[in-house]
């Protein structure tokens, strides 16, 4: 006799909002860039191509485009502990 499945709360990444996936074939040469970006940034690439592709047509990139610590602000220290 099987046992009823256990329902468990599933955690994966936070969804990212609507998308269209897109194929766009690159020079090598911008593409090694985009990546090294990307590698620095700790972003995955595709991220850093919506970020580039957002700021060339003026517009605001989402927040997951830019790297998790450049979006917190630095906290003034008061004194040293």
């Amino acid at each position: 006799m099987q046992t009823p499945a256990k329902s468990k709360a599933r955690k994966g990444r936070v969804p990212k909002g609507e998308r269209v996936g897109t194929l766009v074939r690159l020079p090598t040469e911008l593409r090694e860039q985009a990546q090294a970006i990307a590698t620095q940034e700790r972003l995955p690439l595709g991220d850093v191509i919506t970020r580039m592709v957002a700021e060339a047509l003026g517009m605001t990139a989402p927040a997951y485009c830019y790297p998790k610590d450049q979006a917190q602000e630095e906290l003034p220290l008061n004194k040293a502990s």
